[in-house]
């Protein structure tokens, strides 16, 4: 294969924290604290040398939140190494008609904030396309040049390995560009969003702001103030997103020179709130949103989802062939009903999440019974965990049986009884109907007579047309019977000496009455005829013979919780009551999370749903169709903590650690990103956005670099675009585009993201007109349920860890935020507060489960709450 470069991860992740220069590394794990650093980004590392350590507190020594940097690197896939591997300083490569050894990585990135310019958000209206009225926010400014003063641009920075090793995005410029950056603010003022730095090993290194939210409007009576969770106009906030992009730096032995290779297309950085709940997931997360489109709308997995009739032999679809992705996408597409999911690998980890989120909202105490991992809920591992056990003695002996009575013609008869049965029903029921006199012969179609000659006859075309089957399989049985009737000449002339000889049988059997009662004996057995030369009658029987032969002992369990799953599509549905469709009476369905838009009647989404291939695989564990990786003698990873054995082998491993961290959904708007990474016309490939190349390519060429070897000069001044006001997903996205679509400033809707009334009457509503009249009784059934936003990035209660004398002491359950309400006010405290909120983490001092958990529990609490920075006493020195 020919050498390819890739940046990995293809979107990382950096997480803003106020303080001045206390930094480190963020998870590259599902589930996992942020790694340790020193200050040049260096990962600290165990004794020996194999283990990167992670941060033992989130906060420097005042108390300040540490930034969180998102960690790229590339990776080259080769014939060595075609799922990739880390490309390393002094490693070989090659590229441009040039060998030679890497010596130095140059790295540019780009990131913006366009929030203040861009469409009020509302909820899902936009996901498809924005209205001509829709408005923007700030919309009493509307000179173009004026908007364009809206963006915080600092332009692009580059850094490399060796004598550039910092940069900053601030409202200087780096000397080589002219930025946009707000005027001074109220409360915080912006002036940088972030900087980049490299560590020993060439790797970069991606810091975000310092967490600074402000508005301009500070002059006026009552400013700076919020006025709603999602659009404050005159506030900006310091997010960023935008392409990262790498030039290796070789030293040609062939030509005494250094030679340039640009890495194959951008990556991205998003920079994000900090997360407060490390160790917990959500209940869908941003991984889980991109790997159900890589696999139904880029064609990665054929094997589980694809055109029917394939799986057998999954088709290749070039993802960057946008005419053969159109033509499988208008297939007719399925999920593989015969695809086994892994229970400790694919199961378990979405069946863990709910009952981790009882460490976060006390208020789920009563609302999630039984729903827990005790020995009386129904999340009990002993029970949902083991597959169907099939008596495989047993089963052998059924089998056989199955291709005895095929190869007689046993089967065929005995299976046609049911199917002539019912014809006699018909026929008895239709004459009935309209005749008044005795009854005709409609009973006893297939008479004594009729099955012996029957099953003589199909034994015949057996015995000749595909010789004995004794001794073969049925598996052996099946094939075989399925290849003499696709290519045998003698299987086909054969077929029609026996479909010629119950023709005659049936004439001489035909029923007295004769007429429509012998035209439907005569098409049932034909009919029945096809399914014993396709041999879908042996299937049946080796079908039954499965079931008859397995121990199913937990199915209702897996059955219950399953039949709660909310289906994707069914955001809308609370609960399935006592109706002609209901599934489980009255009770809600899960997730029973706020969903995409549950505040407003348009485009509604009142509750969270699961992604399509989550739903997909819980449905085949629901049938019992799963291995047990314990049962099967293969490793399974520790159920208690599901991915502490997590390893990032390739390139895609980084690419799903890294986003397995970040918000799923709700997006209304959501955490870090929103529902614009649903649309697959962001991406150039699954796990890598498509970038606008203007503003995602070096200035100078490589090909320019290896003729003039001009690698000190960036040209960042040859920009010669502003940004645009707009999007082009057909070019492609640039920096900013991304954090546009969340709220302004991020504090507002981090805050009230904790619960939300949702009205739950009816399907098709949310809430009551309040000018409706006429109709008490509606009003006085309405039903509201309080409903949790996303606790694992915004929790409501935990206790608070303090150590005394040495030994763990335990707050009472507290309000995390305590002192900051879910009002306009509070979102306007948590502007200036959200560094002094205290980490969630897993208890230190609690014993590890080593099986089912208890009735009761530890004593010690699970998760506990760490490092609030509390407010200074008026007091205090």
């Amino acid at each position: 294969m020919i050498t390819q470069y890739r940046i990995h991860p293809g979107i990382g992740i950096a997480r803003l924290g106020n303080s001045p220069h206390a930094f480190c590394i963020t998870p590259e794990k599902p589930a996992a604290l942020p790694l340790d650093c020193d200050a040049q980004g260096n990962p600290l590392v165990s004794p020996d040398g194999l283990t990167e350590k992670t941060v033992t507190t989130f906060k420097d020594a005042e108390g300040r939140i540490k930034r969180q940097a998102a960690r790229f690197q590339i990776y080259v896939y080769d014939d060595e190494s075609p799922a990739g591997r880390p490309l390393k300083i002094g490693d070989p490569i090659s590229g441009g008609g040039n060998q030679g050894t890497l010596v130095d990585i140059q790295w540019q990135v780009y990131v913006a904030n366009k929030k203040s310019e861009w469409y009020r958000f509302q909820q899902l209206e936009g996901e498809h396309g924005y209205a001509p009225t829709h408005p923007r926010r700030n919309a009493g400014i509307t000179d173009p040049d004026e908007r364009q003063h809206l963006v915080i641009d600092p332009g692009p920075r580059m850094v490399n390995g060796t004598n550039r090793r910092a940069a900053e995005f601030d409202r200087k410029g780096g000397d080589t560009y002219a930025p946009t950056f707000p005027p001074p603010l109220k409360p915080l003022s912006i002036d940088t969003l972030g900087e980049l730095k490299t560590d020993d090993s060439g790797r970069l290194l991606v810091l975000g702001g310092f967490g600074n939210s402000g508005s301009y409007r500070a002059d006026e009576f009552g400013q700076p103030r919020i006025t709603e969770y999602a659009n404050n106009d005159g506030w900006f906030d310091d997010t960023s997103d935008g392409p990262v992009m790498a030039r290796l730096v070789m030293f040609s032995e062939n030509v005494q020179a250094q030679r340039f290779v640009d890495v194959e297309s951008p990556a991205w950085v998003i920079v994000g709130y900090p997360a407060y709940v490390p160790q917990i997931l959500d209940m869908v997360t941003m991984n889980e949103v991109v790997e159900d489109l890589e696999i139904r709308k880029f064609a990665a997995r054929t094997d589980l989802y694809g055109i029917v009739g394939t799986f057998d032999a999954p088709q290749v679809v070039d993802v960057t062939d946008l005419d053969a992705l159109s033509i499988w996408r208008a297939g007719r597409l399925q999920w593989n009903p015969a695809h086994k999911p892994w229970f400790y690998r694919d199961i378990w980890p979405i069946l863990f999440r709910p009952d981790q989120f009882t460490n976060l909202a006390n208020i789920l105490a009563q609302s999630n019974f039984p729903h827990n991992q005790s020995t009386r809920g129904n999340f009990n591992i002993k029970k949902l965990s083991q597959a169907p056990s099939i008596d495989r003695a047993k089963l052998a002996e059924c089998e056989a049986r199955c291709v005895r009575r095929h190869h007689r013609g046993d089967l065929f008869v005995e299976t046609l009884s049911p199917v002539l049965l019912s014809l006699e029903k018909a026929a008895a029921a239709e004459e009935r109907q309209h005749s008044s006199g005795p009854p005709s012969r409609t009973t006893g179609l297939l008479t004594n007579e009729l099955a012996r000659d029957l099953r003589v006859a199909v034994h015949d075309f057996a015995q000749t047309a595909h010789h004995d089957g004794t001794g073969l399989s049925i598996t052996q049985y099946q094939n075989s019977w399925r290849l003499a009737s696709q290519t045998s000449a003698s299987y086909t002339h054969e077929k029609d000496v026996l479909d010629a000889r119950i023709e005659e049988l049936l004439r001489t059997h035909a029923p007295a009455a004769g007429g429509d009662l012998a035209n439907g004996l005569r098409d049932a057995v034909i009919q029945h005829l096809g399914k014993y030369h396709s041999g879908r009658l042996v299937d049946e029987c080796r079908a039954k013979c499965v079931e008859s032969c397995t121990n199913d002992q937990y199915k209702p369990d897996r059955t219950f919780l399953f039949e709660l799953l909310r289906m994707p599509g069914d955001s809308n549905q609370f609960a399935v009551r006592g109706t002609a469709t209901s599934r489980v009476h009255n009770l809600p369905l899960m997730p029973l999370l706020a969903g995409d838009n549950p505040i407003s009647n348009t485009l509604s989404s009142k509750f969270l749903a699961l992604t399509e291939y989550q739903y997909y695989l819980l449905r085949q564990w629901a049938a019992g169709r799963f291995y047990n990786e314990k049962d099967e003698g293969w490793p399974a990873p520790d159920p208690w903590y599901p991915w502490r054995d997590w390893t990032n082998a390739t390139g895609r491993d980084l690419d799903r650690g890294v986003l397995s961290n970040v918000l799923g959904g709700a997006f209304c708007p959501g955490g870090e990103v929103g529902w614009i990474m649903r649309n697959p016309a962001i991406y150039r490939e699954p796990y890598r956005i498509k970038a606008d190349p203007e503003f995602s390519q070096f200035r100078q060429t490589a090909a320019q670099n290896n003729r003039d070897g001009l690698q000190d000069n960036d040209y960042l001044a040859n920009i010669e675009d502003d940004l645009s006001l707009d999007d082009d997903f057909d070019v492609g996205l640039q920096p900013g585009d991304l954090t546009k679509h969340m709220a302004l400033p991020w504090q507002a809707d981090f805050n009230e993201c904790s619960t939300q009334s949702i009205d739950v009457t009816y399907t098709d509503w949310n809430a009551l007109y309040p000018d409706s009249t006429g109709d008490s009784q509606m009003t006085r059934e309405q039903r509201v349920w309080e409903t949790l936003w996303w606790p694992a990035h915004r929790p409501m209660q935990a206790p608070e860890l303090t150590i005394v004398g040495g030994k763990p002491q335990y707050s009472p359950i507290r309000d995390w935020a305590l002192g900051i309400p879910q009002t306009n006010a509070g979102d306007l405290k948590m502007v200036t507060e959200w560094w002094r909120l205290g980490f969630i983490v897993n208890n230190p001092y609690a014993p590890l489960p080593d099986s089912q958990p208890t009735e009761m529990g530890p004593s010690d609490p699970a998760y506990v709450s760490v490092e609030r920075t509390e407010q200074p006493r008026e007091d205090s020195p």
